[in-house]
């Protein structure tokens, strides 16, 4: 696996062709003239975390629309892979992002996306981020995209693994998942509910913690 700086020059390389919009349409309310206008005149890798705050937060909502995000897309994906902390949640971009349905984007701006997506839940998964692998998962399927191979990618580490779970084990127990940004109908969903369940997924809690089965999901009463 390539690193993940590696991977974002690729993810800038995949969206090459996207023009520089002329203007972008939004409630001024959520972004002012100034702020557009430093959006639309500064070169993409140089627009920081604070210039595209607003654009990002509100994108889709009351700022811009498909043609202008995909130009901007590498880098809010940029910021959001190696600033921790800044705003907005990466969850509201994987919402964005899903909104230009990247599933039916040409083979090679999917394929770099995935890689960068790849690469940072590597990165969190070695530092055994519980709370950072538990938002790209989340920002993955919001995406539109498969988490399972995700998951899977979790499995391969059983401190990753364990980090994640206790993120949501008090959740889980209510047939939930932790995350305040995870919709019941979002794809995935599911997926991520039924692989916890998964044998050899809770051979790794069991052995951990000695708490007994994992809480199953199919059999417990859901929330009123």
């Amino acid at each position: 696996m390539n690193s993940l700086s590696e991977n974002i020059d690729a993810l800038y390389a995949a969206f090459v062709g996207v023009p520089r919009p002329s203007g972008i349409e939004g409630c001024p309310c959520c972004i002012d003239r100034k702020g557009i206008c430093t959006l639309l005149s500064k070169p993409l890798r140089e627009l920081t975390s604070r210039e595209l705050a607003s654009y990002s937060a509100s994108a889709f909502l009351t700022v811009g629309g498909e043609a202008d995000y995909l130009y901007f897309l590498p880098r809010i994906v940029e910021i959001g892979c190696t600033e921790a902390g800044q705003w907005p949640d990466i969850e509201v971009t994987g919402r964005a992002i899903g909104e230009t349905h990247p599933v039916k984007w040409p083979a090679k701006r999917k394929q770099a996306l995935l890689e960068v997506l790849h690469a940072v839940l590597q990165q969190a998964m070695a530092g055994e981020a519980g709370w950072t692998i538990d938002q790209w998962i989340c920002t993955i399927a919001k995406m539109g995209f498969e988490v399972l191979p995700f998951l899977d990618q979790i499995g391969t580490s059983s401190k990753a693994l364990l980090a994640y779970y206790e993120r949501n084990a008090q959740s889980l127990i209510k047939q939930k998942l932790g995350n305040s940004f995870w919709e019941r109908e979002d794809p995935g969903y599911q997926t991520v509910l039924s692989w916890f369940q998964r044998p050899e997924v809770s051979r790794i809690i069991l052995d951990a913690y000695s708490l007994g089965p994992v809480p199953n999901h199919q059999s417990a009463a859901p929330d009123a």
